[in-house]
């Protein structure tokens, strides 16, 4: 019958182009992933001259080797159309950040925005054009850092571009170097800009160093930006980003020239083992895992799919399974093995994703030994540490998020809730206490008062109550009270009170001569609102110490707190200038001096 049928000349055809196509198919699983440089293994039985069939299919589009038209699969003409997500972004993040980066550099190329607008509604319905603008382009030259550690790059946008007055195309490059010169895959658009991975450096910044780089995971892991340049030079991209902070932020005190010059960054005593916690983490697929499904990664988010550097193990998924963290102080590292040979031998009883906890905690001779991550013989692993006060300390590291932990600064102790803040890098904080108390100008103790607001668990109550006749340290925080309270009793501090306050009347109850008062501020990433920066000026203190680990918001608290409040403009900013609590990545901590004039 088959061969009755091969005998009539249509349906041979029609059979012959069938087998073609399918055989070409099958030819597209050796093909080189577009821009990740990756060979897909060829597939068993495919023979030479394949890789034409698969050239004729891409160019042809829906014709197959033979060159007779594939049947074309009608379109949904009802089909609901994709829309772009356009969520407005908090303007101090790093992404509300961008947009004045980016309209920065078209000003200064001449170019407007709908000249580099990306027509988001045709890339997300339309394959082919997706295909246009997800691409490969070789010689981006990276201009500048954003203030998320990526580069920021301008090329032209592609040849058949769907909107005639789109010109040019802002792309952001993680790993590079201003200067760089790269060749770049394009994997996902936004209205404004593009997003790439990094494929190859063709021409290098002098500035890199290769042979800096500690970790393993560095090039793929979203953890780290800067570990190819040297320290003092991070300080220096850091010092810049505080710098165009206040320029994007702060204008009208810029303009008026009522800032001072950016100081120096202050550099951390440790570059690398420095953070005492971490947060690997996991996901799940909806359905559930598969009956003998692999072990799902546990670590750190992947920052997409770059090739410039071999990164060993890169098993798929947006989450990069590591087994260990450079940044991470020896006791977090040793709790990530065990949690990692935990998470293995268990991770078919979750149905979920979960985020672990990892948090050092420090042990005095006195205190006793609580829960923590085990060994594989069961015991809690120890490592032991020499601290100048209390002599040899034993570390531990806390997984459950509601035990209490301990840690030791500049001789004083501090307890606080695992999952609650705490300062992440204790190398740095004698630097940036010493900072606080100087800028203080605490000369005689019984003139001078000191307000800690947003007091957390009372790090700079505690530590500069013996420089002031009394602190009041104020917090939203019922259990911060609490918490602060108990580290004031620890150290034997009698001269500290601690008040839950509301928003809208935080100083209320707080009876201090203001011109004698200073007041510390060290809110969340957020900043302060405008009802708490009238507060500030209504109370009219006699200094403000401003401490931020976004130097974005609070550039722009300043501007408003100087130019906006009653009493704002008898004040003068004194200093300001960046702490590095995070070397190795783009983060960077902000404290401002001000005072009364």
């Amino acid at each position: 019958m088959l061969l009755r049928l091969l005998r009539t000349p249509r349906l041979a055809n029609r059979l012959s182009n069938q087998i073609a196509v399918y055989t070409s198919r099958r030819a597209i699983m050796s093909v080189e992933d577009v821009g990740l440089g990756l060979k897909r293994p060829l597939s068993p039985g495919v023979g030479g001259g394949c890789n034409e069939n698969v050239k004729a299919i891409e160019k042809n589009g829906t014709k197959d080797v033979s060159g007779s038209p594939a049947p074309k699969k009608p379109r949904n003409s009802n089909k609901k159309k994709r829309k772009y997500n356009n969520k407005e972004q908090e303007p101090t993040s790093p992404f509300g950040v961008l947009k004045f980066e980016i309209e920065e550099i078209i000003a200064e190329n001449g170019l407007g925005l709908e000249q580099i607008a990306n027509p988001m509604t045709a890339i997300l319905n339309d394959v082919e054009i997706k295909a246009i603008y997800n691409r490969v382009v070789s010689g981006v030259k990276l201009l500048r850092y954003a203030s998320n550690g990526d580069c920021i790059a301008l090329i032209p946008s592609p040849e058949k571009a769907v909107n005639p007055e789109q010109t040019h195309q802002i792309v952001l490059v993680p790993f590079g170097i201003p200067g760089e010169t790269c060749k770049i895959n394009i994997h996902k658009s936004h209205p404004s800009y593009c997003e790439s991975d990094l494929l190859e450096i063709e021409k290098e910044s002098p500035l890199r160093d290769n042979s800096l780089i500690k970790c393993k995971y560095f090039g793929a892991c979203s953890g780290c930006q800067y570990q190819a340049v040297s320290y003092d030079q991070q300080l220096e991209f850091k010092r810049q980003t505080v710098i165009n902070a206040y320029r994007f932020f702060a204008r009208q005190l810029h303009e008026q020239k009522r800032l001072p010059e950016i100081g120096q960054t202050v550099g951390s005593p440790l570059e690398y083992g420095y953070r005492t916690k971490l947060t690997p983490h996991f996901d799940m697929p909806r359905a559930g895992l598969k009956p003998g499904a692999t072990r799902p990664n546990l670590g750190f988010g992947m920052k997409g799919r770059p090739t410039w550097r071999k990164i060993p193990d890169m098993n798929p998924g947006a989450i990069m399974d590591i087994e260990e963290c450079v940044i991470g102080t020896p006791i977090i590292n040793v709790g990530m093995r065990n949690e990692r040979r935990n998470f293995e031998n268990n991770y078919t009883k979750y149905k979920k994703g979960a985020t672990f906890l990892l948090r050092e905690n420090t042990r005095t001779e006195n205190d006793p030994l609580e829960d923590g991550s085990v060994d594989p013989s069961g015991e809690i692993s120890i490592l032991k540490e020499e601290n100048v006060t209390y002599g040899e300390v034993l570390k531990t590291c806390v997984t459950n998020n509601g035990q209490i932990v301990k840690e030791v600064v500049e001789g004083y102790q501090f307890e606080f809730v695992a999952n609650e803040f705490f300062q992440n890098n204790n190398s740095i904080l004698t630097k940036i206490l010493g900072h606080v108390r100087e800028s203080l100008q605490l000369d005689h103790k019984s003139e001078n008062y000191l307000i800690d607001a947003y007091c957390g668990s009372g790090l700079f109550s505690v530590t500069s109550a013996s420089s002031v006749e009394r602190v009041v340290g104020v917090e939203i925080s019922e259990e911060s009270v609490r918490f602060a309270k108990r580290n004031a009793e620890l150290n034997g501090v009698e001269n500290a009170s601690f008040i839950q306050g509301k928003a809208e009347k935080i100083f209320q109850g707080i009876d201090l001569p203001h011109d004698k008062t200073s007041i510390i501020l060290d809110p969340p990433r957020k900043g302060c609102d405008e009802i708490f920066l009238k507060q500030l000026a209504d109370f009219n203190p006699k200094r403000v110490i401003y401490i931020s680990c976004n130097v974005h918001s609070q550039a722009r608290d300043l501007e408003y707190f100087l130019t906006q409040t009653e009493n704002g403009a008898k004040f003068r900013v004194d200093s300001i200038k960046g702490f590095d609590f995070f070397p190795q990545t783009h983060h960077v901590e902000g404290v401002a001096v001000l005072s009364r004039k």
